[in-house]
């Protein structure tokens, strides 16, 4: 633990420098009465290399993935959307600082960043005392990242809203106290996937699950749920980057199973679904999970009819007014804030050949768990400082875990949209 401490306080000298810098116009960072951090993969680290030290990354060198970067743009269009409102938070600004958390491992820097206070990190002796100015923070996306981030922001109980992560152990609120999710947890998407099975009397299945925590946690919620059913696992198998997919095929066929749930990221997916097309497998049934089932890409595959039929669970998909003008309005702005001097590492995208276009037509998955998981800080916020009509109480000293009292699910956005997100109190 006292290397640990040492480590962290090592860590904030180095930030304190870094802070000190001018801020830039960026698609990173806002300035605003109150600061919100959000986690996004905007770009995705395939096979990290082997290190003899611990070093930082620079995700703009690594994949670049569309449809997390829209999720990206959707927290900053939704933070203007609350700016430019009369009726939420009327007096008050909201701010952020965004990264680009492209690695589970090798992306602390930001994390350091949004918990520090004035460029150090401290274990403080009064959880009240100098707090971080951050009030809660947007993410992280997968299941893996969240666990590897949490921790951290658990000690001081900063609220976490996560748009993606649904592993069951964020259930428990003893270990995760102040972890909330706009998601539904891995339980209620096994659940639905188990009802289409039992609907169709599909009994003879194989699960090919992705190889981290997302995908182990889904087969063991499946493995549970299935025991009081006629479903028989005939085949289960986890899945790995750069894998020979063509054994796990082999084996598929030699056990005559039609039906196949694939519950995994998309990438994962896509790998799985690209081989079965090249090998020519036909007429299967394939269960997608939310990751996977509105993916824009595998359609368009060659040979992807082939296959055979495919069905899924998904997120539902919102249509956010205001946010295609949004992209349109700021295409210039994302090539002039590349231009700029970053003043963190992973703040910045490198996409100078995407369009407006491209943004609005990509994956929407998720769009609407981002947009719920700001409209409920925003909303917490508004409670907390007893906003009225044109003013809010900006006297009102807020500490990061009394955002933790979120929205109750009747709560509706500015465009009637039920907002959903768990909620709980905490008291400081």
């Amino acid at each position: 633990m006292t290397h640990f401490l040492a480590a962290v306080c090592v860590v904030g000298f180095f930030l304190h420098g870094i802070t000190k810098s001018t801020l830039r116009h960026s698609e990173f960072q806002l300035e605003g009465d109150y600061l919100l951090g959000g986690l996004f993969d905007i770009h995705y680290v395939s096979s990290p290399p082997f290190q003899n030290r611990p070093e930082a990354i620079d995700c703009s060198r690594e994949i670049f993935i569309l449809p997390n970067y829209r999720r990206f743009q959707l927290m900053r269009f939704t933070v203007e959307e609350i700016n430019n409102s009369t009726t939420l938070l009327p007096n008050i600004t909201l701010g952020y600082e965004l990264f680009d958390h492209c690695s589970d491992t090798r992306s602390f820097p930001e994390i350091f960043k949004l918990i520090s206070v004035n460029g150090f990190i401290q274990p403080w002796s009064e959880p009240s005392k100098n707090l971080s100015k951050v009030i809660a923070l947007i993410g992280a996306f997968t299941s893996t990242q969240s666990l590897s981030v949490a921790p951290f922001f658990m000690v001081d109980h900063i609220p976490m809203v996560s748009y993606g992560s649904s592993v069951s152990v964020f259930s428990e609120k003893h270990k995760y106290p102040s972890f909330l999710r706009t998601v539904h947890p891995n339980q209620d998407t096994i659940d639905v996937i188990v009802m289409i099975l039992q609907h169709f009397n599909w009994h003879w299945v194989a699960f090919l699950n992705s190889d981290n925590d997302f995908g182990i946690d889904g087969l063991e919620m499946f493995i549970k749920r299935i025991k009081s059913t006629d479903i028989c696992l005939a085949y289960a198998k986890a899945l790995s980057e750069n894998m020979d997919h063509s054994l796990i095929f082999k084996q598929i066929e030699e056990q005559k199973i039609n039906v196949i749930v694939v519950f995994a990221p998309k990438i994962y997916a896509e790998a799985v679904i690209r081989t079965a097309v090249q090998l020519n497998i036909n007429n299967k049934v394939w269960v997608a999970d939310d990751g996977w089932s509105l993916n824009k890409k595998l359609p368009k595959m060659a040979g992807i009819r082939n296959i055979g039929t495919v069905l899924g669970v998904a997120q539902p998909v919102v249509t956010i007014p205001g946010f295609d003008d949004f992209i349109h309005f700021t295409e210039g702005q994302a090539l002039k804030a590349d231009a700029e001097q970053q003043t963190l590492c992973n703040q910045v995208c490198n996409c100078r050949n995407l369009t407006a276009r491209d943004v609005v037509a990509a994956d929407p998955s998720f769009s609407f768990p981002v947009y719920s998981a700001v409209h409920a800080v925003a909303r917490a916020l508004h409670n907390i400082l007893k906003c009225e009509p044109g003013r809010c109480n900006n006297t009102i000293s807020v500490q990061p875990c009394m955002t933790n009292i979120l929205v109750s699910a009747e709560e509706k956005t500015p465009h009637n949209m039920m907002l959903t997100p768990p909620y709980f109190t905490i008291m400081c």
